[in-house]
């Protein structure tokens, strides 16, 4: 819009303010600022990082190259518990496993023991009381810091022994100058190494704090490498100006200079390569190291962390393995001499080892000692004497790598629960529950009863193989494992790497499902009856006829006696009654994997590992509770931290049930394909268990318990090939050689689930009660579920002409029971 004439002018604007330019130097001290404050930043971020770095390297959450600690892996300890079972010959087999020694009178020095009645006099009886046995040992102890379940240092203590079972227990306190027992547990024979966890650059190497090292260790160390460590802050500007000229004349790094946190730096972080970036890093982080911790701590990680050369099969690393390697003694008893031998190789120690170079060692000693006088820290007088003593180096006793087949499963589980790498290098104490008297005696006994198998069978280019298990069915801790007929480390491991076909072996997981009523449909008891008579069943494929071993077939028969006696046609029956994919599904509960839901699953079909067998036979005396079989008890990491074992539980069968399939296994045992176990192979104490054997008499199994274990064994070749003879007569007998001598003078307890048992005499065929004229069969049942109606005549079958065709040679009608599926399926 425009204005009218008469309009006045708008006032004019305002001039422009002059602009002010800020002066130069003000410029560039604000840039100055701002990049300060940058790089203030970018330090504080790196120091962070640094940090946290070097916080996960002493606390062992991580490694590095010069900061790797193995694992050590301890055996179980055997805990001695009034009223517990403790037979005389187990005893001492364990004593003899942990190397102690009997002494002809009383014990004085730990890890040795008596017995007699001179070990039992203070019970106030010639001899045990109950007239059983009398012990005496001094305990070596153990370091209660590193195990979480305690137990303190040497002790004496008393035992009586009647019965198979620790009567009565007499503690008689510590040893002089010795640290105290711990009196909040019970005393026991201490775990002990049985391998150590080495990552590929093999280095051994033991943590252990400042004030287990010797002073004169680290005035020694000190003295020799950096005289000033105490005053500088990382640098000795005068020693790295020094070796500044020396590199730059030569044109390159030639000479180290490098002050002991400067040492540990490059050892915690950087490689040994010579170069200039290298040094300058080395440098920087020597600066960082002195922020973040005090003198003492850079001095013990620095003890930790030097390399001591080659020996016992690897590097030596740290000053705890150094002085066992080259002393053979505990780090806090070297005296000056030793400590100033050891100094004087960390320079090159390779080349002043006093193995390889006794005569440089010594020169580089005395060196040592020189340096120790020259700073105060060693007298003249005690220096001359000290040269004057001889190097006395003596190698110290390789570190025991023992049971390789247990340690190999140990490794295997540890490497899928922790990061990669973390077992070999992060300084772990492994706990586990190897029973140490039980493996020796298993390996003994599974080579000569695999050896036996071997002669009667004759001459194959491929030698007999064989694996073992034992579990606890309370914890599914597995206390023992071999992996084959003579276990060396590295190894293929049969007890837990091979899968083999099962055979008959899966049939209980069958009878399971069909006696378990959570199943659904109808309520099966162990007097229902199937058919038993030759058939077809229909495939996806094609057609299967399964067929009986012995070649005789009913028409009918309980699930008692066709569990009892492996009948085929009858299982395959179960199967297709209570569907395939039920059993599959069953399979897959008890841990036994995914499993094809075809005709022949009951027979045994797919592939499993003998240790994933015998821990499905361990629901039954667990009152139907699966666990995730474990060989840990405990693992603790360098701060005395335990890190959690995950522990899978999960319920699969009702505790009744399991207990009636308790009760049916061992009928298997009474009367059925196990009866060898008792009648020819002696074991006689109760137990359930069953035999397994595969197409064309490959495979062969034998899983059994009793109310305290559970133990598999497997016999057959790396590459099929027939034994010839059933499990019955092959498997079981192995079996029974093992654990007869590792149950020997335990007492037999009875199962505590037959209590809630009724036990009744069935016709096994009819399931009716037996009558006059009837065959007979004690069956368990669950309360309120034994047949009611009698069985009044026999059938015409009740005892049939045996068909032996197709039975192991030489075998009698009664050992070709033990059978088992000959499945028609492909591998």
């Amino acid at each position: 819009m425009s204005l009218p004439p008469d309009s006045p002018l708008p006032p004019a604007p305002p001039p422009p303010l002059p602009v002010r330019h800020a002066p130069r130097r003000v410029r560039a001290l604000e840039i100055a600022l701002g990049v300060a404050l940058v790089l203030l930043l970018l330090g504080l971020v790196a120091y962070a990082r640094f940090t946290t770095a070097l916080d996960a390297l002493r606390s062992g959450r991580t490694a590095s190259p010069g900061w790797s600690f193995p694992s050590r892996v301890y055996s179980d300890g055997v805990p001695f518990v009034p009223g517990a079972p403790l037979p005389p010959s187990y005893l001492e087999a364990e004593l003899t496993a942990r190397g102690y020694a009997r002494v002809p009178g009383r014990p004085v020095v730990p890890g040795t023991w008596s017995s007699g009645w001179m070990a039992t006099r203070g019970f106030g009886v010639i001899g045990a009381p109950g007239g059983g046995t009398g012990y005496e040992i001094v305990l070596r102890g153990f370091d209660q810091a590193v195990d979480p379940a305690g137990f303190g240092g040497p002790e004496r203590i008393r035992l009586a022994i009647s019965g198979g079972r620790l009567t009565a227990l007499q503690r008689l306190g510590g040893l002089p100058g010795r640290r105290a027992p711990d009196p909040a547990h019970p005393p026991r024979l201490e775990p002990v190494p049985i391998a150590t966890l080495l990552d590929a650059g093999h280095v051994r190497r033991t943590w252990v704090p400042l004030s287990r090292i010797p002073r004169a260790l680290q005035d020694a160390v000190v003295a020799s490498e950096d005289r000033r460590f105490y005053r500088h802050i990382g640098l000795d500007l005068k020693g790295n100006f020094r070796a500044l000229l020396t590199n730059a004349r030569a044109g390159g790094v030639r000479q180290g200079g490098s002050t002991i946190t400067q040492q540990l730096a490059r050892a915690l972080f950087l490689t040994r390569a010579r170069t200039w970036n290298r040094k300058l890093t080395e440098m920087a982080l020597a600066v960082g190291l002195e922020m973040a911790l005090t003198k003492p701590q850079i001095l013990e990680m620095y003890l930790n962390s030097a390399y001591f050369g080659q020996g016992a099969g690897g590097g030596i690393a740290g000053v705890e393995e150094a002085a066992r390697w080259y002393f053979d003694m505990p780090v806090e008893s070297l005296k000056v001499v030793e400590a100033a031998t050891l100094v004087g190789m960390i320079p090159a120690p390779n080349v002043y080892s006093p193995f390889r170079s006794p005569r440089l060692a010594r020169a580089r000693r005395n060196a040592v000692l020189d340096d120790m006088v020259a700073t105060g820290r060693l007298s003249a007088a005690a220096a001359a004497r000290a040269k004057a003593w001889p190097l006395d180096a003596r190698h110290g006793e390789p570190p025991t790598d023992r049971d390789p087949s247990y340690v190999a499963y140990v490794h295997d589980v540890l490497s899928r629960q922790l990061p990669p790498g973390a077992a070999e290098r992060r300084g772990f104490a492994v706990f586990t529950r190897l029973d140490l008297a039980w493996q020796q005696q298993a390996e003994e006994e599974l080579a000569r009863g695999v050896g036996d198998q071997e002669r009667w069978r004759g001459r194959s280019p491929q030698p007999l193989q064989g694996a073992f298990v034992v579990l606890d069915p309370a914890s599914a801790a597995v206390r023992v494992l071999v992996g084959g007929r003579a276990p060396r480390a590295g190894d293929f491991n049969r007890a837990f790497q091979a899968h083999r076909q099962t055979g008959s072996a899966i049939k209980p997981v069958v009878y399971a499902a069909a006696l378990d009523p959570a199943r659904g449909g109808a309520r099966w008891t162990p007097a229902t009856t199937v058919p038993d008579l030759r058939r077809t069943f229909a495939t996806q494929d094609s057609v299967w006829s399964p067929r009986n071993d012995e070649g005789d077939y009913h028409p009918q028969v309980t699930l008692a006696k066709a569990l009892a006696k492996s009948l085929n046609v009858a299982t395959s029956n179960v199967v297709e009654q209570i569907g395939a994919a039920t059993v599959a599904r069953y399979a897959q509960a008890f841990g036994l994997g995914t499993m094809k839901p075809v005709p022949s699953i009951g027979l045994g079909p797919n592939e499993v590992t003998l240790l994933a067998l015998a821990n499905a036979y361990a629901v039954f005396p667990a009152g139907g509770v699966r666990r995730e079989p474990t060989p840990l008890r405990a693992v603790v990491d360098a701060t005395g931290r335990s890190l959690r074992v995950p522990l899978h539980v999960a319920r699969v069968l009702p505790a009744a049930t399991a207990a009636l399939m308790t009760g049916l296994l061992e009928d298997v045992v009474i009367y059925g394909v196990a009866y060898p176990l008792r009648a020819q192979y002696g074991f006689t104490r109760p137990s359930g268990g069953k035999t397994g054997t595969t197409n064309d008499y490959n495979d062969a199994w034998y899983v059994g318990f009793t109310p305290g274990v559970v133990a598999g064994v497997w016999v057959g070749y790396d590459v099929p090939e027939s034994l010839r003879r059933p499990a019955a007569q092959s498997a079981l007998p192995v079996w029974a050689g093992i654990m007869n001598r590792l149950l020997d003078g335990f007492p037999a307890d009875p199962f505590p689930s037959d209590a809630g048992l009724e036990l009744a005499w069935i016709d096994p065929w009819s399931g009716k009660l037996a009558g006059a004229g009837c065959p007979t069969m004690r069956v368990p049942f669950l309360p309120g579920t034994t047949p009611t109606e009698v069985c009044t005549n026999a059938p015409a079958w009740e005892f049939p002409k045996v068909d032996t065709t197709g039975a192991a040679p030489g075998a009698t009608p009664a050992e070709s029971s033990g059978v088992q599926a000959r499945v028609t399926s492909p591998r």
